[in-house]
């Protein structure tokens, strides 16, 4: 059952339950006879707090998936009222009908539990909850309340707030001006509260503050129906608790963060749930940022944080190294660079609902993990798509990530169903960690610290799902082991000679699936011998152009595995579960056929990584690397010309138009890339003939 069906069940039972207006839920006449008649009905009513469930929530939330029943109190869906204390408010005189209530000029102070209906204007006033542990419900019916230097809504002291909005009705709480502090409290939004708050309802509530945030609450805050727009400088929602969203449609304009819960005693306290509703942010900061976790189980929510991928600042290169708005720190929100659309310093999970985002910086970023067991992702980042520090895991629902720097990192990174699709201007896939067995290197989580880097924990791992990746960068790229054992995997890869479509740095294998990553050679690489499944490196002669449709035929002409490439490309790593040894199989491009003769499961084995000799050797034919320049270019080779010259927009050096590459330098037992002199041993790439040389 959808949490909104869930939703509207509940509320209309707690509704049928309570002492509230049994048709239309819209206050009734509050007059004082029937607020004694009903007194102790209506107040108690206020003070249901059961768990949706029956079970109470949970204060343990560690890196847990949080269930919708233990984030929501039956009282916090119900949206009925009656006999209500009626405050009329107005900058020529407030006047009350019921009791619980004092008026001092354009301050209205509520002292008692109950319900109480507001209705009317303040241009500078204040509404202030001081109920010691007592719940409290607000109804605005068509409320508006401006307070200059002061929040709107004060709640002082309260067990807890109910704040729900009258069907039909529009209502507005909203700060102007610099805060003018008084007393122990530091006030700084329009909505202030040191309690629990939850808001509710059927009509419309205006949020809005000049100087600093919108809603800030100690405890924790719930909406669960209404609508609301929140306008704020600062902070759209500061909380110092849980920030859960049950339904509603909320529309959040912020000037730093648009949701922020943290807690600097206990961060696993300060956790975002969205359980449903229709969510939209626009911040200047971080779109939703937790020091707990972020669990999704359905809804919608669109983001745009910082002006969006198309504003994000350019990424700049160093032997290697990029700078990226990782390094910045993000401790604090309001002066960080950090910009991106949901950050957690614990788990990012996401079982359900539907996602857009447009960030300019990391569009999900977590500190700890990312989960993805269902919903609909999309996604567009000037950083990364999917960032995690620890891993990234994919077993269904739909991932698109349309514009990224990188789309998916993590140390490990795994997938097992689902659909995922990933545009990049760099890796697609990048599983990588913290350390480096060749690299004291760790800039932004140790993944920029140069493309010589291994990490034995570092995993990319595909057992289902349906993946494409576009990839300027590496297509798929681990610096310890890539494994595919099943699904469909499809990679344009790059089209410079710098990076290849897949790349490992200690090994790969494929047991399983299908598999089509087309790219440049100037890196290509094959799946290692410890592969199950056969898997076919072969170099095509000459470029193809981009939209040439790659086919795998077996002996019988039937296709086992085709691709359509969305880039040009050289070279393609193709695998299907019914390549084996000791088999011919065409390899079909466009209007040509290549005969490949499997003589093992791997046929071509492509330049590989290996390490630091052969990727910088063979500049003179003795192996030795000439001095740097002055002027700090990249090395140049001999007048001789065996290796090509650096180009000029930074790319590294490509092969001739023929495919083929110059004889290999450096210390082959170092193994490598390959140098540009000679003395090297590497295994050329199998030929347009269909044969290996």
């Amino acid at each position: 059952m959808k949490k909104s069906t869930l939703i509207s069940i509940l509320a209309a039972a707690c509704i049928a339950m309570s002492a509230c207006s049994a048709e239309t839920g819209a206050p009734q006449s509050a007059t004082s006879s029937e607020t004694n008649a009903a007194e102790s009905t209506a107040k108690s009513s206020v003070t249901s707090e059961e768990a949706v469930s029956g079970t109470s929530v949970s204060s343990a939330i560690g890196n847990v998936s949080l269930s919708f029943s233990d984030m929501f109190t039956a009282r916090d869906l119900e949206t009925g009222y009656s006999d209500c204390t009626v405050i009329t408010i107005s900058d020529s005189g407030s006047t009350v009908s019921g009791s619980g209530v004092s008026v001092s000029g354009s301050v209205i102070t509520i002292t008692e539990k109950g319900s109480y209906r507001i209705t009317g204007t303040l241009t500078n006033g204040q509404i202030v909850i001081d109920a010691g542990e007592e719940k409290v419900q607000l109804v605005l019916d068509g409320a508006a309340v401006t307070c200059e230097g002061s929040a709107a809504l004060y709640v002082k002291s309260a067990d807890k707030v109910f704040v729900t909005t009258a069907s039909g009705t529009s209502n507005s709480l909203s700060s102007t001006g610099e805060f003018v502090q008084s007393g122990d409290d530091k006030i700084d939004g329009a909505v202030f509260s040191k309690s629990d708050i939850t808001f509710n309802g059927s009509g419309s509530l205006d949020i809005s503050c000049e100087t600093a945030h919108g809603i800030v609450c100690k405890d924790d805050l719930k909406i669960a129906g209404g609508s609301y727009t929140i306008t704020a400088a600062k902070k759209g929602v500061d909380c110092n608790e849980s920030v859960r969203i049950a339904s509603g449609e909320i529309a959040v304009t912020s000037g730093t963060d648009g949701i922020h819960a943290e807690n600097s005693d206990d961060a696993s306290k300060a956790f975002v749930y969205i359980g449903g509703g229709n969510i939209t942010i626009t911040s200047g900061g971080d779109a939703i940022d937790a020091s707990g976790i972020i669990d999704a189980e359905d809804g919608t929510v669109t983001i745009k944080s910082d002006g969006g991928a198309a504003k994000a600042p350019a990424h700049t290169e160093n032997f290697g190294m990029r700078w990226d708005r990782d390094t910045a720190s993000t401790s604090d929100s309001e002066s960080s660079s950090s910009a991106k659309g949901l950050k957690a310093d614990g788990a990012v999970v996401i079982n359900g609902g539907e996602f857009v985002i447009d960030s300019s910086d990391d569009a999900i970023h977590s500190n700890d993990s990312v989960t993805v067991t269902g919903g609909s992702l999309t996604l567009s980042s000037g950083d990364d798509g999917i960032h995690a520090d620890n891993s990234v895991l994919i077993s269904d629902g739909a991932v698109i990530i349309t514009t990224s720097y990188e789309g998916i990192e993590g140390e490990v990174i795994e997938i097992s169903g689902g659909s995922v699709s990933v545009k990049a201007s760099d890796d697609g896939m990048n599983a990588s960690g913290g350390s480096s067995d060749n690299s004291t290197n760790s800039g932004n989580n140790g993944n920029r610290s140069g493309f010589m880097d291994t990490d034995a924990n570092a995993k990319l791992t595909i057992s289902g799902g349906n993946i494409v990746v576009n990839a300027n960068g590496d297509g798929l790229d681990s610096n310890g082991y890539l494994t595919v054992s099943g699904g469909t995997v499809f990679v344009s890869g790059p089209t410079n000679g710098g990076n290849g479509a897949i790349d490992y740095g200690i090994s790969g294998s494929i047991t399983g699936g299908k598999l089509i990553a087309a790219g440049s050679t100037g890196m290509a690489e094959n799946f290692g011998s410890d592969s199950t499944q056969g898997s076919i490196l072969y170099t095509f002669d000459g470029t193809i152009s981009a939209g040439t449709e790659i086919q795998l035929l077996d002996e019988s002409g039937n296709v086992l595995v085709s691709y359509a490439p969305e880039k040009e490309y050289q070279c393609a790593v193709i695998s299907a579960p019914e390549v084996t040894a000791g088999k011919t199989y065409t390899v079909k491009v466009g209007d040509k056929s290549y005969t490949v003769e499997m003589t093992s499961n791997i046929y071509g084995e492509g330049s590989g990584m290996g390490g630091f000799g052969g990727g910088f050797g063979g500049f003179g034919g003795d192996g030795q690397m000439p001095e740097m320049q002055s002027d700090g270019q990249m090395p140049q080779p001999p007048s001789d010309g065996q290796m090509p010259e650096m180009q000029s927009d930074g790319q590294m050096p490509q092969p001739p138009s023929g495919g083929q590459f110059p004889p290999q330098g450096g210390r082959p037992d170092m193994g490598g890339r390959g140098g540009f002199g000679n003395g090297g041993n590497r295994q050329q790439l199998p030929t347009s003939e269909g044969t290996a040389t």
